[in-house]
């Protein structure tokens, strides 16, 4: 009987807090500024208050956040922040394709023929009562892509899987937009080569359909070098 009681007065406990917490969102959280993906309604957010020091990480826009009442965290109460980059591939572009196998058995020959799959996902351990780890999703849909098959770059995805954090975030966000500007170039002197050679088909759609996906590779790259970004101000910002 003691223990059911016990339990009770947890989730009453809880309640309460609740109640407070909304009055507090109500009261005394005045939004300096939402980071996440916009154009997505249901995207996940990042949600701060600078002037009070504290923040939410919330489903949906802005506007309506305080209608959620997420819990509010206070920078102080954060232990610990870090990303974590889960890179995989798969033989297939399906969005619920089963994983492939671990990436060392995939041989270089292959590596433009499969789908590299991204999900940055940002971490929160803090002492918060109830909200202990709190997870945020920055990239709304998976990110997917393939390596572009130009003569003059042959890599396997990013090697980018892991967890990453303070600068190690910046540094990986520096690398990955590196990369993806290396890669605008060799798109650029590939087809100047397939010029001079005589190897660029003269099919308007061939050419149109080439040209896109390598397009679409240089900004998923950036994608995901913009997300890399954000988690880093996010980190700086709590150190404040």
């Amino acid at each position: 009987m003691g223990i059911f009681n016990f339990k009770n007065n947890v989730k009453e406990d809880e309640k309460n807090f609740q109640q407070e917490n909304l009055k507090r969102l109500e009261n005394e959280f005045d939004m300096t500024k939402a980071l996440g993906v916009k154009k997505f309604p249901e995207a996940m957010q990042f949600i701060y208050d600078k002037e009070r020091r504290c923040f939410v990480v919330v489903e949906g826009p802005e506007d309506t956040f305080k209608s959620k009442n997420p819990y509010i965290i206070d920078f102080d109460q954060v232990e610990d922040a870090y990303v974590e980059v889960e890179e995989f591939w798969t033989e297939k572009p399906g969005k619920f394709e089963i994983k492939a196998p671990m990436q060392n058995s995939l041989k270089m020959g292959d590596f433009d023929k499969v789908f590299w799959r991204y999900n940055i996902i940002m971490h929160f351990e803090t002492t918060h009562p109830y909200a202990k780890h709190i997870e945020y999703q920055m990239n709304y849909n998976t990110i997917i892509t393939r390596v572009s098959g130009l003569r003059l770059i042959s890599r396997r995805g990013l090697e980018l899987n892991g967890k990453f954090k303070g600068e190690a975030i910046k540094k990986e966000a520096e690398r990955i937009a590196e990369f993806a500007e290396q890669q605008q170039e060799a798109v650029g002197k590939e087809k100047m080569l397939d010029i001079v050679t005589g190897n660029r088909s003269d099919n308007i759609l061939d050419k149109m359909t080439v040209d896109y996906f390598e397009q679409k590779f240089v900004d998923r790259m950036n994608n995901i070098s913009k997300h890399l970004e954000r988690a880093y101000r996010i980190c700086k910002l709590l150190e404040e």
